[in-house]
């Protein structure tokens, strides 16, 4: 009997153990569980705060905003989307550039100097049917920048400077390396396809290659261009359709040459010629967008037509060739002409328009270059020394030169581009200033002489930073005291 009280007696003790144990066990976890809780609390409240403290570090933010593009400006060396720029000078006897670029350290870039350059070279490259002709060879730096002397060809005629980075010649390992054998690598506005100078028309000669230009015609005043980015068409979405078509926007002329500007659906270096009255006129290349200009001798004839040709049998590429036929034979639509003795098809296309005289006063210069034609005029026709209020007399030049804007393009709807120009006398803020002032000066009164028509209007004001001429001598200097007045074709 005993025996079993002390058996229930230890029972009951156990039993008071074990659940004694559980609650704290119990009371131990509740405590671990509402840590936690805790925690998570704290850490709300926390990033409430940090929400809070937020907008006090937003104005950071702009800064290193703006200084993103800085970033990539100079970091952007050796991109494939190539850059080419600078400043060319003429002096006595040399011709002067100050080159810049994008290109890795390394890179040969060859720079030319030429003087009645004909476009057969382009076509033929082994013809060298030039009245002057001088180039070199210099190798970039490691900030991308060059410099080269060229001769002059002191001859008074138009001259141009072109710049070239192509893979027809030398370039060390690296270089082919990076951009490829045949330059394969190469986009952006600056690139143009090209045939090497031997090896035929096969697209293992056809290269890539980067290119800029300007021309001057030499005056008493030394020049001094900068070269400019190419502008190219950017809806044209049907190049290489064998129903081609073509476009001439305007075709003017100045007295003296004839200037032909359109555009097309051919391919890159489809070779094309303008003739009238079966005889051959000019010979030019359609351009990466499909575009075209011919330059030739101005010559008064009545009731007779320009014709524009494409005869894809006739000196073209070998890729021309296969995109269209070597006989022509893949060319469809109403421009095609069947040849009726060995049925080649060649593309024909007449000119509609008449040519527009380009008149300007004698006191404004006139460029025509390509697509873009520039009117230059000295500021002190326009202006009073410091001032951007027009003269009385400058209205008479300006008036000639609305009536110019409204009558000899075929094209209505004009875009033009109004830039202000200074010497670099003053500060380059104020400068700036009195520039873009002095363009929307101008702007104004062209808008109300042309406010029935259709021609928009844009300025720009540039200061010092564009200088036509040296502003070492006071020629010089008034030469770069202007207002340019742009029209650009593709726009």
């Amino acid at each position: 009997m005993k025996r079993t009280s002390y058996i229930f007696l230890i029972f009951l003790l156990c039993t008071f153990l074990i659940a004694g144990c559980s609650g704290l066990l119990k009371s131990s976890t509740n405590e671990k569980e509402q840590e936690p809780v805790e925690t998570v609390e704290e850490e709300v409240k926390e990033e409430e705060e940090k929400v809070k403290e937020e907008p006090e570090e937003e104005p950071e933010e702009p800064t290193e905003l703006e200084e993103e593009p800085e970033e990539k400006e100079s970091n952007n060396q050796g991109d494939y989307n190539v850059y080419i720029g600078g400043e060319i000078i003429e002096t006595d006897d040399k011709i002067i550039i100050h080159g810049e670029s994008n290109l890795i350290p390394g890179a040969r870039v060859v720079g030319e100097v030429s003087v009645g350059k004909n476009v057969r070279h382009l076509i033929v490259p082994s013809i060298k049917d030039f009245d002057f002709l001088a180039d070199t060879s210099e190798i970039v730096d490691d900030d991308g920048s060059f410099y080269m002397e060229l001769d002059h060809p002191n001859l008074d005629e138009e001259t141009e400077v072109a710049v070239k980075f192509h893979f027809d010649g030398q370039q060390n390992d690296d270089v082919i390396r990076h951009y490829g054998d045949r330059g394969q690598k190469l986009e952006g506005p600056y690139i143009y396809k090209h045939q090497g100078e031997v090896g035929g028309r096969g697209p293992d000669n056809i290269f890539k290659k980067a290119e800029v230009k300007t021309v001057f015609i030499p005056e008493k005043e030394k020049a001094v261009r900068q070269f400019k980015e190419p502008d190219w068409y950017e809806d044209v979405d049907d190049i290489g359709d064998t129903r081609v078509w073509i476009e001439v926007d305007e075709i003017n002329d100045d007295g003296k040459y004839f200037y032909v500007h359109g555009r097309s659906n051919l391919i890159e270096g489809s070779r094309i010629i303008i003739k009238r009255n079966h005889g051959q006129k000019a010979e030019t290349m359609v351009n990466p967008d499909g575009s075209f200009n011919f330059k030739f001798d101005y010559e008064y004839k009545e009731d007779a037509p320009f014709i524009i040709e494409f005869d894809p049998n006739d000196f073209q590429w070998n890729i021309v060739e296969e995109t269209y036929g070597a006989k022509g034979q893949k060319l469809v639509g109403n421009l095609v002409v069947t040849n009726e003795y060995n049925n080649n098809q060649t593309i024909e296309y007449e000119v509609e328009h008449e040519s527009q005289v380009i008149d300007v006063p004698d006191n404004v210069e006139l460029e025509i270059d390509g697509s873009e034609v520039t009117m230059l005029v000295p500021d002190n026709i326009l202006f009073d020394f410091d001032k951007y209020d027009l003269k009385k007399e400058a209205k008479e030049t300006l008036n000639e030169i609305s009536k110019t804007l409204e009558n000899s393009f075929n094209k209505k709807d004009l875009d033009i581009t109004i830039n202000g120009h200074t010497d670099n006398k003053g500060t380059k803020e104020y400068n700036e200033k009195l520039s873009k002032q002095r363009a929307d000066e101008v702007k104004k009164y062209f808008e109300q002489q042309l406010e029935l028509t259709n021609i928009q209007f844009t300025t720009e004001g540039y200061g010092d930073t564009k200088p036509i001429a040296s502003n070492d001598t006071e020629d010089g200097q008034a030469k770069n005291r202007r207002v340019e007045i742009i029209v650009n074709l593709k726009n």
